[in-house]
């Protein structure tokens, strides 16, 4: 049987921040994912933190990613860069902090023989907020700056990416998906999240637990040109 190990790398969204660790997405794919895909042995690690945005992740990824040796890594941050408070990280440096992540984590050689060893990045953007709630400190415009930025890199890297942000504000009433603080989900709304990840997942991944090459070309550490 194949062993495939997925290491969630996110914020407070992906770490299931006001309904628990345990029902956030990334661990509710160990729930679900088996049945999915029975030729595999599933090692799902969630290393998503509170509070934290990509200045902190890039410090951390060898030890809350690239330890665990992972096939898949599922990158969710902008929510916290784009705050209007001390966690506030520029476009500028959001953009040069997920390139670093994602350089880091395909130059791995995580030695267990799938995709040639390398280790395969899928970027997932962050939800809308609620403006009634969450500004001044986020708003969906300058959130949507980051989510832009999130595209771009993903483009430039060749990396897979699930767009939750459009997923979601184009549904009707999108604010019914935000719990009271404006900026977190409620428990509709990390549904949401999963199905859209679950969804998103099996286009990407074939049943050998490698990209499936209809749908991406090859990961690569330089570039494209703009």
């Amino acid at each position: 049987m194949i062993k495939t190990t997925i290491v969630g790398f996110g914020d407070s969204i992906s770490n299931g921040y006001g309904i628990g660790k345990a029902h956030s997405y990334i661990n509710r794919l160990e729930k679900y994912i088996p049945s999915y895909y029975p030729s595999i042995y599933w090692n799902i690690v969630n290393s998503s933190k509170n509070g934290i945005t990509t200045r902190e992740a890039l410090q951390s990824v060898e030890t809350s990613v690239l330890v665990h040796q992972p096939n898949i890594v599922l990158i969710q941050f902008g929510t916290n860069d784009c705050a209007n408070n001390n966690k506030y990280r520029s476009l500028e440096e959001f953009e040069g902090n997920l390139e670093k992540i994602i350089c880091r984590i395909i130059e791995h050689n995580n030695r267990t023989g799938l995709n040639n060893c390398i280790p395969i990045p899928i970027m997932i953007t962050p939800p809308p907020v609620n403006e009634t709630i969450a500004k001044p400190l986020r708003n969906n415009s300058r959130l949507n700056q980051y989510v832009h930025i999130i595209k771009t890199v993903s483009k430039d890297y060749n990396c897979p990416i699930i767009d939750f942000f459009g997923k979601m504000i184009n549904q009707d009433n999108y604010e019914k998906f935000i719990s009271e603080d404006g900026v977190h989900l409620n428990e509709d709304g990390y549904d949401l999240l999963f199905d859209t990840v679950f969804a998103e997942f099996t286009k990407y991944i074939n049943f050998q637990g490698v990209l499936k090459e209809r749908t991406m070309g090859k990961i690569d550490a330089t570039p494209q040109k703009r």
